[in-house]
C-alpha cells in the first residue's frame, strides 16, 4: 500500500492522495462543515484529494463549491436512491451468498455492545461481492437471520441502556431496509489512496472501514460535532416514535464506537469534543486537537453603526432558530430600532422546521425586522453587516460563524455549547442554550453600548488572529496527513 503515495500510472510525485469521505455535507451543501471543508481541500494543494460523499439518494445535485485541479470527485455514495424497491421474496438459496448477513448487521449495530470486528467483516464481504447484497436481503434465509438477531437485541439488558422498545412488523421492515442501505454503502467501490479521512463519525465511516480492512490505510477521524452526540439531541427532540428514535440513536452510537476503534487518529476541533470522545472511549493517545481557522484581516472595517444583528448558520433544529426568533421578539422590546438578518438555508431533509420557523416569525409579528436572506457566498461580507452577531445553537463544536465573526472585530452572543465558551469569553456574551431572556438582554446591552461592543470586538480579533488564524489550522493537517501516509 505504501508504494501507492504520491503515485499514477506513469506520473510520479511525492504528493500523497486523501480520500475525504463526508456526510451530507461537501460539495453539494453549503454550511459550516462544508466550508471547514472547502478551506482544507483548497489550503494543502500539496494533497491530492478525492472527495466522497455520502448523500440521500434520488435527487439531482449540483456542486456548491468548486473543486480545484489538486481534487477530484471521486462518484458518490447514494441512500434511499431507489423511488420502488423491488421486495418480492425468494425462496431459493443464493449461490454463495451470505445469507446471515442482516442478522449479523442487526446484531453489531443495533446491540449495546457491538462487535467492530464482524461488523467490518460483513462490510468486507459486501464490498468483494456488491452484486449478491441485494439478493441477500430479499431472501428469506436473510430475513429470517434479522429475524433471529433482532430478538436477540430486543431481548438485550445492558447497563447503561435502557431495554429496546417492542418493535412491530412495519418497525423491523423499516430496520431491515436501513441495514440493507449499509450494506449497499459499504459495497460501493472506493479509489485507493494513502490517507482516508471522514469527517463525521457515522455513516461516512462505512467504505473507510471496509477500506481499512482490505489495503491497512490510515484513517484520521475529524468531529466538528461529537456525531452521537448530537444524534441524541435531534432524537430527544423529534416527534417521532420511540422505536425511530431507538434505531437512531443505536445506529449513531455503532457508527460512532466502530470509527473510534478503528480510526488511527481523532481529531476533534475544539478541547470540548475531546472531552466527550475520551467519555466514549476513545484512547487518548489517538486524539490530536487541531482548532479550527479563519483569515484574519489586519485591519478590520468598522461596524455599520445601524443596529443591525446577524447569524449566519443553517435553518436545523440544532441551531434552535425558534430561540433566535424569540430572543429578536424581546431585543425589539428593549432596542425597538434594531434589525436583524439570518444567512443560510434549510438543512436537507429538515423543510418542516424551516416552515415551522415562518410560522413562528409571524406569530411574533417580527416582519422585515428579522430577514431570513438564504444562502450567502460572502459570509465575510454578511458579518460586516453586523453590530453583533449572534449564534443560539444547542449543539456545536467550534463554528466557524462565531470564528469569522471576531476575526472581523464583531463582538458576539452566543449559547455556551461545545467550545463556544473557551472562545467568546471575554469577547462577548454566554448564555445558556435557550435562555432567551439572558441572550436577549446581551444582545441589547452590545446595541445600546456602542465602545463596550467595540472593546469587545477588538479583544476578539486578537484572540483569533493569536490562537485560530488559518496558517496553523493548515499546518497541523498538511503535517498530519503527511505523517499518516508515510
Amino acid at each position: 500500500m505504501r508504494a501507492l503515495q504520491g503515485t499514477r500510472p506513469g506520473v510520479t510525485n511525492l504528493r500523497p492522495y486523501v480520500l475525504l469521505t463526508t456526510e451530507g455535507t461537501y460539495p453539494y451543501s453549503v454550511g459550516g462543515v462544508s466550508l471547514w471543508c472547502d478551506f482544507i481541500v483548497k489550503g494543502l494543494p500539496d494533497i491530492q484529494w478525492r472527495i466522497l460523499p455520502v448523500v440521500a439518494g434520488g435527487l439531482r445535485r449540483a456542486l456548491a463549491f468548486e473543486l480545484p485541479a489538486h481534487a477530484v470527485l471521486a462518484g458518490k455514495i447514494d441512500l434511499w436512491s431507489e423511488q420502488a424497491p423491488d421486495w418480492r421474496w425468494s425462496t431459493r438459496r443464493v449461490a454463495g451468498a451470505h445469507t446471515g448477513l442482516p442478522g449479523v448487521l442487526v446484531r453489531e449495530l443495533m446491540s449495546w455492545h457491538g462487535d467492530v470486528g464482524a461488523l467490518t467483516e460483513s462490510l468486507v464481504w459486501c464490498r468483494l461481492r456488491p452484486s449478491r447484497v441485494r439478493r441477500v436481503f430479499r431472501s428469506v434465509q436473510g430475513w429470517k437471520s434479522f429475524l433471529g438477531g433482532l430478538h436477540e437485541v430486543l431481548g438485550e439488558r445492558a447497563d447503561g441502556a435502557g431495554a429496546a422498545p417492542p418493535l412491530d412488523v412495519i418497525d423491523a421492515a423499516r430496520l431491515y431496509q436501513t441495514l440493507y442501505w449499509v450494506a449497499r454503502a459499504a459495497a460501493v467501490p472506493t479509489p485507493r489512496s494513502d490517507v482516508l479521512h471522514v469527517t463525521a463519525a457515522g455513516w461516512a465511516v462505512i467504505p473507510a472501514l471496509v477500506d481499512q480492512a482490505l489495503h491497512g490505510t490510515p484513517l484520521l477521524v475529524t468531529e466538528h460535532g461529537v456525531y452521537v452526540r448530537e444524534a441524541y439531541l435531534a432524537a430527544a427532540r423529534s416527534e417521532g416514535s420511540p422505536q425511530a428514535r431507538f434505531v437512531s440513536t443505536r445506529l449513531a452510537r455503532s457508527f460512532a464506537h466502530a470509527a473510534y476503534a478503528a480510526a488511527d487518529v481523532v481529531a476533534p476541533v475544539v478541547d470540548a469534543n475531546a472531552r466527550w470522545e475520551e467519555g466514549l472511549d476513545v484512547d487518548p493517545a489517538k486524539i490530536r486537537v487541531i482548532y479550527n481557522g479563519v483569515r484574519v484581516s489586519g485591519q478590520p472595517s468598522p461596524p455599520p453603526g445601524t443596529r443591525t444583528v446577524v447569524s449566519v448558520g443553517r435553518i436545523d433544529p440544532l441551531k434552535d432558530v425558534h430561540t433566535m426568533l424569540r430572543v429578536m421578539a424581546e431585543v425589539l422590546r428593549l432596542v425597538p430600532d434594531a434589525h436583524f438578518r439570518h444567512y443560510g438555508p434549510v438543512t436537507e431533509g429538515q423543510d418542516a422546521y424551516g416552515d415551522s420557523c415562518l410560522v413562528l416569525h409571524e406569530q411574533l409579528g417580527l416582519a422585515d425586522r428579522f430577514r431570513f436572506m438564504g444562502t450567502t457566498s460572502d459570509p465575510d461580507g454578511a458579518v460586516r453587516e453586523a453590530d453583533v452577531v449572534l449564534m443560539t445553537s444547542i449543539s456545536e463544536a467550534l463554528p466557524l460563524s462565531i470564528l469569522e465573526a471576531m476575526a472581523q472585530a464583531r463582538p458576539v452572543v452566543a449559547t455556551g455549547v461545545g467550545g463556544v465558551s473557551d472562545v467568546v469569553r471575554g469577547c462577548g456574551f454566554i448564555a445558556p442554550p435557550g435562555d432567551v431572556h439572558q441572550l436577549a438582554v446581551g444582545v441589547a446591552t452590545l446595541l445600546r453600548d456602542p465602545p463596550l461592543a467595540d472593546q469587545l470586538g477588538k479583544r476578539g480579533h486578537a484572540r483569533v488572529a493569536r490562537l485560530f488564524n488559518q496558517h496553523d489550522c493548515l499546518d497541523s493537517y498538511r503535517e498530519l496527513l503527511t505523517d499518516l501516509a508515510a
